[in-house]
């Protein structure tokens, strides 16, 4: 098993432009951008979380909100043991989709989910490095194409990561907290998954 499970996405499949391969991609520059800091876990389970309540490939300005709803009132059933910061980890969600001006939760969880997601609008063609606020991301663009450009057509994320180690992105610590939450991951009850089903 692996992170974010397939299921967890509304769209299914997940969508090609921000389902699994972007997901993963996203999770590298998580893990570059914030390894060595206190909010490196709220920032890894934010990117796995940021885009799976999108309905469309289209703005879809809710699907922030909705990511948020999920990962506050979901997530946990899912889950055997919590991550820490559960708040920071949702409020970073909904705060993804805003313009840095209009944002309520004003954190540094929010930046570097930005930042990581920022990195792979390379596969949109329109990565602008003016919107990033830490100058250690505009030291990843040319990866960032790098890695686009090797891992495009997967869509399986540990083949993404396996070209990311090969590549020698710092990512030495993503696949064993992968590994260390998807033992977590439980199935929910019938009931829940009928819940679930009926909230898509």
């Amino acid at each position: 098993m692996t992170l974010p499970r397939l299921d967890w996405f509304v769209l299914q499949p997940p969508s090609a432009i921000y389902g699994i391969g972007h997901t993963a991609r996203v999770m590298v520059w998580a893990e570059v951008l914030s390894q060595g800091t206190i909010y490196r876990d709220a920032v890894l389970w934010a990117a796995i979380c940021h885009d799976l309540r999108r309905e469309n490939d289209g703005p879809d300005a809710d699907h922030g909100r909705r990511a948020a709803q999920w990962v506050r009132e979901e997530l946990p059933k899912w889950l055997e043991v919590l991550p820490e910061h559960l708040d920071w980890i949702a409020s970073a969600c909904e705060g993804h989709v805003d313009p840095d001006a209009h944002a309520a939760f004003r954190h540094p969880v929010l930046w570097l989910l930005k930042d990581a997601d920022g990195l792979d609008r390379v596969r949109l063609c329109d990565l602008d490095p003016r919107y990033f606020r830490h100058q250690e991301t505009h030291d990843w663009i040319e990866s960032a194409y790098e890695l686009y450009e090797n891992t495009a057509h997967l869509d399986d994320p540990r083949d993404i990561w396996s070209i990311a180690t090969e590549l020698k992105l710092p990512v030495e610590g993503l696949l064993p907290f992968v590994e260390q939450w998807s033992r977590r991951v439980v199935p929910p009850s019938v009931t829940q998954v009928e819940r679930l089903t009926l909230q898509r």
